[in-house]
């Protein structure tokens, strides 16, 4: 008997299937085999019993598909956009279309428990793209890599996260709790404008491991899907979801889930974003004429209330000669862009801040004025 569950919320009434990992003889690769016996449904919580009927070990595959009754329960605070005319409040139910699935990979000589979630189902997509394919190399280095981007310690794959909508009363360790989170953060993504489904989310990510060969670090762009994306919604996230809970142990965790999101994110954010200072061939220095701006989301509102990256429009930078006069104007439209590189300043004192809009078209107060000289 092989059990487990699949969370990004809960998805419910889900076919489960496991499959064996066999070597092409012809290529050398190793690939999906036979399935390991028939299907089961997941149930309300998501768990699934599945019986594999003939003798199996080593690595299998494990792979949830939607069907037409196949439901995800929404744990983004305070809302998820799911394709359809109007967002479904946290803690509510979605359908999922029949291309959704996720997938993982279990090593049955070690457990006979296996979770599905979006980052498994990138790990076991990064161990396809590599070249012996699903080999206990493969699979073994791939998980250890989807950790490692992510900031998560050896082994939480294997954790069963828990169901972020029914905190309350969670005993687990904080590693779950922050992989719960993380796979919540690419339901965040869905915004309606560059992806319109969870669907379209994972697909995009797993043609993102497939082509490149791991999933980008840092953002080269404000629509571009990277582990700092990923880690911006899990901070907004785990903010948010302080509010829906009323057990201080569990406050507790969200707050250390928070602080480790936090601080991963800002090292991501910062790959690449300080670059040497220029030179020519001769080896004389070129003045700079640009200013690179970065900046941190909103997590909240100016009362409290956490705000979520669907509720976000996008920034607007101010700058000028002088800290009281901030004439001119750049408008950021994605809410995900956080850095942006002012060029073709000219020599003097050159004063910057950035305020955030919403979807509404409220603005937050200046930040802090900060100067560059050039």
């Amino acid at each position: 008997m092989l059990n487990g569950g699949a969370i990004k919320g809960i998805i419910s009434d889900g076919d489960v299937t496991a499959w064996t990992l066999d070597k092409n003889a012809d290529t050398g690769r190793f690939e999906i085999g036979s399935a390991l016996g028939d299907s089961v449904m997941t149930d309300k919580q998501g768990r699934f019993q599945l019986p594999i009927k003939r003798k199996a070990s080593g690595w299998i595959l494990v792979e949830l598909r939607a069907n037409g009754a196949t439901r995800m329960t929404c744990d983004v605070v305070p809302s998820c956009f799911t394709g359809t005319s109007s967002a479904v409040a946290f803690g509510e139910t979605f359908p999922l279309n029949d291309h959704f699935r996720l997938r993982g990979a279990v090593n049955l000589s070690d457990t006979r428990e296996v979770y599905l979630t979006p980052l498994s189902s990138l790990a076991v997509a990064l161990a396809e793209a590599f070249d012996v394919g699903f080999s206990a190399t493969s699979l073994t280095r791939a998980y250890a890599e989807m950790e490692s981007a992510f900031g998560l310690q050896a082994g939480t794959l294997q954790l069963p996260p828990p169901d972020l909508v029914r905190l309350n009363g969670f005993s687990g360790s904080t590693d779950a709790v922050q992989l719960a989170v993380i796979n919540a953060a690419f339901l965040s993504l869905v915004d309606g404008d560059h992806w319109q489904s969870i669907e379209e989310v994972l697909t995009d990510s797993e043609s993102l491991i497939r082509d490149e060969g791991s999933f980008s670090s840092a953002s080269d762009g404000g629509n571009n899907l990277s582990v700092e994306s990923v880690m911006l919604e899990a901070a907004v996230l785990s903010e948010g979801l302080k509010s829906e809970v009323n057990n201080a142990s569990v406050v507790a965790t969200l707050d250390e889930v928070s602080t480790r999101t936090q601080a991963y994110y800002a090292v991501v954010a910062g790959n690449g974003s300080e670059a040497d200072t220029p030179s020519d061939n001769s080896g004389g220095v070129i003045v700079d004429h640009t200013a690179t701006l970065t900046w941190d989301a909103p997590l909240t509102r100016m009362n409290g209330d956490s705000i979520a990256m669907g509720e976000l429009q996008g920034y607007e930078i101010v700058y000028g000669h002088s800290a009281d006069r901030l004439d001119n104007t750049i408008t950021i439209s994605s809410a995900s862009t956080t850095t942006h590189t002012i060029e073709n300043l000219d020599s003097g004192d050159w004063y910057f801040a950035v305020r955030a809009i919403d979807t509404e078209g409220l603005t937050s107060p200046l930040s802090q004025v900060v100067s560059k000289s050039i």
